[in-house]
């Protein structure tokens, strides 16, 4: 599966100096961050170290080089679309976004970015739940939350996966939002962060509920999935989203 992307980057890259005459640097790609989201009302931090948890899993597993500190984000700031994948956590009801980030967002997303969210509540029919969806509503008015099927291949991105997991299995499924084929946005109600969270002495911040261990590493896995997919795109449908792909490397391979 590597090799496979390993060539369809190496095609991009070609296709790049080819058309455009750009040389082919690839340190936007070696140098991963995970910016998380800040938002105002509830609580956007709850899981503190789950980011910086999942990035030493990416490290560990793959060949990606990564900024192992995750940076928080507002909307609004300028390096929003340097980023290729965001992180929006919660586990509390939070305040309506602002029209103008709502416009930013859309357009980030419609661009080639990524968003995932991640209820960390562990609860049914959250309080952040609720925010969660008129988010989304105000967001795509005429493109819903969808559950995404198990041939998605973000469970096949980097490890074969036939199950959803998390800290605590509220939903089996996952749920996303796909423009013209390409899925922007993944939203996860069984608190992903909780599974992948580990303090500094290498202990477990939180108990995964029902499942133990072989639900977080399920978890892991499809938390490094998530990011492989968001990088990739979907793999066996490349030559559809080649102009994404294109202007990501531009955008993050500057002249």
């Amino acid at each position: 599966m590597m090799r496979k992307l390993l060539t369809i980057f190496i095609f991009v890259l070609f296709f790049i100096t080819w058309e455009k005459n750009i040389s082919p640097v690839v340190a936007g790609y070696s140098n991963l961050t995970l910016p998380w989201i800040k938002y105002q009302g509830g609580n956007d931090n709850p899981r503190p170290e789950a980011l910086r948890s999942l990035l030493a899993q990416v490290t560990r597993r793959t060949s990606i080089e990564v900024n192992r500190e995750p940076v928080a984000l507002n909307i609004s700031d300028p390096d929003l679309f340097r980023h290729p994948f965001i992180y929006m956590g919660g586990d509390e009801e939070f305040n309506p976004f602002p029209e103008q980030d709502l416009k930013v967002l859309r357009n980030y997303l419609s661009y080639g970015g990524f968003l995932f969210i991640d209820d960390n509540s562990a609860q049914t029919d959250s309080a952040f739940d609720t925010s969660v969806r008129k988010m989304i509503s105000a967001l795509f008015p005429q493109n819903p939350l969808r559950k995404i099927q198990r041939d998605h291949s973000v469970f096949r991105s980097f490890y074969l996966l036939n199950t959803v997991s998390g800290r605590s299995i509220v939903k089996p499924y996952l749920e996303g939002i796909s423009i013209k084929g390409r899925t922007v946005l993944i939203y996860s109600s069984n608190d992903q962060g909780g599974a992948w969270s580990r303090n500094k002495l290498g202990h477990w911040n939180y108990d995964v509920i029902a499942g133990g261990q072989r639900q977080r590493q399920l978890a892991i896995r499809l938390g490094v999935n998530i990011i492989m997919y968001a990088l990739t795109l979907d793999y066996k449908k490349d030559m559809v989203h080649l102009p994404i792909i294109l202007e990501r490397l531009r955008r993050y391979n500057p002249k």
